[in-house]
């Protein structure tokens, strides 16, 4: 199980700006405080064993909650690792299209 010694929790997103580059309006926009709440919930929801699932499960659940998001790249990484060797952490990233992923 990974607990929760994350030293990173990173997602960017895909999505079509250009109505919010013309209005400024929010509603042409996606929330940053609601992606960081859906991370967050993830992160601190029941545990996953790896940080594969940890960051299939953030995105997945980013593309079904944020319907303006196309695409989304999760970054997840953990600190002490046993590894031979000095490393400050190891981690993974991932990118989900809503398109082509069936699960997303």
């Amino acid at each position: 199980m990974l607990g929760y010694l994350l030293l990173a929790a990173c997602l960017d997103a895909w999505m079509d700006l250009r109505a919010a580059g013309i209005s400024d309006n929010m509603s042409d926009t996606v929330s940053y405080s609601e992606i960081y709440r859906i991370v967050r919930e993830v992160v601190e929801g029941p545990p996953q064993n790896f940080l594969e699932s940890l960051a299939q499960l953030i995105a997945s659940t980013t593309l079904a909650k944020c319907q303006q998001i196309s695409a989304v790249r999760v970054r997840v990484g953990k600190p002490h690792v046993a590894v031979q060797g000095p490393v400050d952490y190891l981690g993974i990233k991932i990118v989900r299209y809503k398109s082509i992923d069936p699960n997303c």
